[in-house]
């Protein structure tokens, strides 16, 4: 892995800051999709967690529900990482979801790439855990307060911060992770720098691929198209049609596929698109917004699944109500931006989407006179 030092890191972010604008989430918007999901899923109340499994020689993949965004727990055998940690504002939400599972101190934490949609908690997270290994991030700074935040955070508490290499392999537990993305220095769209990682437990795998696009989907078929195969696949970008292509899946060939998305979300996701490819594969799909968290068990050889619709609560605070999905959409020419429901969106070639207002103020565009975002 590349070990890159923050203090090395933080130069690079004040030449970003300097010369370089944001790059956004670049997700058009579409009236929501019918919402079809296999009629033997459960969508009740799920059931009840065992903050104490996995049992010995078990991992455990908590796909957990926080709306449009990602967290995923996976944990066995005294070992635990995390990947992504929610949106802005979820902190209570995530902080509650690891101590239902007992977790306070992570071997790894990635940050697959820099949108608040992903590393939005991320801080509180930082600052919890009793101790963090390493930190794991795609060599893309932003010039987000949140990525700010996150960057001072790890220094302070001296966590190594590695750059993960496409092609390496290390051992995790009982398990072994390779590193399939980012394959590419630059890419237009933020969203194809996120980190891309299989995990192998036994003879079962899991592919969790961040928001990555069909470029980052491209350069792995091209590249490691042999090392995709994966029983349970993280559906990229929340189930945009920007993801899950025909030649991905085929390559993945799932028997699961989990989509993290938020209900009623303004995004539309899933697309219908990318639904149709995935019910294609003839996977088992899962979806955060109608089950509430997904939590996978395997032994090395068989996957059990289960579904949880109750949010954690802890004994010294209550779960925050949920955060509502709000987009902002951004005009490239004018540089202003624009309430999702605004009557003066421009045409779909000039916009650009925030996931936040401050993360539109720090991009440089002005609030709209008429939607007043």
């Amino acid at each position: 892995m590349n070990k890159k030092t923050i203090a090395g890191l933080s130069v690079v972010i004040v030449a970003v800051l300097l010369t370089a604008g944001v790059l956004a989430c670049q997700s058009d918007l579409f009236p929501p999709n019918d919402p079809t999901v296999d009629p033997s899923v459960s969508v009740g109340p799920g059931v009840p967690v065992d903050p104490e499994g996995p049992g010995a020689g078990q991992l455990q993949v908590i796909v957990f529900d926080v709306g449009q965004a990602d967290c995923t727990l996976l944990k066995m055998d005294g070992h635990a990482m995390l990947i992504d940690a929610g949106n802005t504002g979820q902190d209570k939400l995530v902080l509650n979801y690891l101590a239902e599972y007992g977790i306070t101190t992570l071997d790894y934490l990635v940050a697959t790439h820099p949108h608040a949609d992903h590393i939005g908690s991320m801080t509180s997270v930082v600052n919890a855990m009793d101790s963090i290994g390493t930190v794991l991030m795609p060599d893309k700074p932003h010039t987000t307060k949140t990525y700010l935040n996150l960057i001072t955070a790890i220094e302070n508490k001296d966590i190594p911060l590695t750059i993960p290499t496409p092609g390496e392999v290390f051992q995790w537990g009982d398990a072994t992770v390779e590193v399939l993305a980012p394959n590419s220095p630059t890419y237009k769209d933020l969203n194809d720098y996120s980190i891309v990682l299989r995990v192998e437990f036994g003879e079962t795998s899991f592919l969790f691929t961040g928001d990555a696009g069909t470029i980052s989907e491209n350069e792995q078929l091209a590249v490691a198209k042999d090392s995709l195969k994966s029983d349970v696949l993280k559906v990229g970008h929340h189930g945009s049609r920007t993801s899950s292509t025909q030649k991905y899946l085929n390559a993945v060939a799932p028997s699961y596929a989990v989509i993290c998305c938020g209900a009623d979300n303004d995004y539309g996701h899933p697309h219908t698109e990318a639904m149709t490819r995935l019910t294609g594969t003839g996977a088992t799909i899962y979806r955060t917004d109608l089950q509430g968290t997904i939590i996978f068990t395997t032994d090395g050889k068989d996957i059990t699944v289960s579904v949880s619709r109750d949010p954690p609560i802890t004994d010294d605070t209550t779960t925050p109500p949920p955060q509502p999905d709000i987009v902002y959409i951004g005009n490239k020419n004018t540089k202003t931006f624009h309430k999702s429901t605004c009557g003066s969106l421009p045409a779909e070639q000039n916009r650009i989407t925030f996931n936040t207002r401050q993360e539109a103020i720090d991009a440089g565009y002005t609030p709209c006179g008429s939607c007043k975002p």
